[in-house]
This record gives structure tokens, C-alpha cells and sequence, in this order.
């Protein structure tokens, strides 16, 4: 566990059409993947500025380096809901820790 460099747990979610069992379905949010990550809020200066986006960015996300993260996902973390704005991005291109930009639901 890399408890400093990744304080919080998050959950990566797919929407997914489950079957009713009628026939039909119902589209859910579904777990993908549960990982350590570092969940950084953007504050100040680098708000304003991350806001002159078409995609307003409010949070940045950090985990290690891992596949399945895919554009249209969401990520749970506690009780907030956070839609990916973009592609997970490896820092450093060392395949050692991920980031996707994301806007609180």
C-alpha cells in the first residue's frame, strides 16, 4: 500500500445495460475497478484557468499506473461522483502513476 502518495481509495464505474430479465434493460453504473489514488481538488489560479475549457475541471486524480480506465467512465470517491474529462494520462510516461482530469458531479 502507497498510503502517502496515494491517501484515498476510488472506484472507476462503466454505465451498462443490465438485463430486466423481461426482456428490456435498464442502463447502471457498474464497478470496474477499485484502486488507490490521490484526489486533488483544483483551487485558486489554476481553476480559473482550468475553466477556460470547453470542460469545466474541478479535480485531478492520481493512481498507479493500471489499464481499464476509459473516456465516458465515472469514479466514486466516498460520496462524491466525479466524470472523467479525460483520457488517463501517464505521468512521466514511465507507466508508474496515472492522471485523469475530472469535473464533481
Amino acid at each position: 500500500m502507497m498510503y502517502e502518495e496515494f491517501p484515498h481509495t476510488v472506484t472507476f464505474q462503466k454505465k451498462e445495460r443490465v438485463s430486466d430479465g423481461m426482456g428490456g434493460g435498464t442502463d447502471e453504473w457498474v464497478n470496474v475497478f477499485t484502486t488507490e489514488a490521490h484526489v486533488q481538488p483544483i483551487t485558486g489560479r489554476n481553476r480559473i484557468l482550468a475553466q477556460q475549457l470547453e470542460t469545466p475541471v474541478t479535480t485531478k486524480v492520481y493512481y498507479p499506473y493500471q489499464e481499464g480506465a476509459k473516456p465516458g467512465m465515472r469514479i466514486q470517491h466516498g460520496s462524491n461522483t466525479l466524470r472523467m474529462d479525460s483520457d488517463p494520462i501517464d505521468q512521466g510516461g514511465l507507466g508508474e502513476v496515472m492522471m485523469v482530469e475530472c469535473e464533481q458531479l
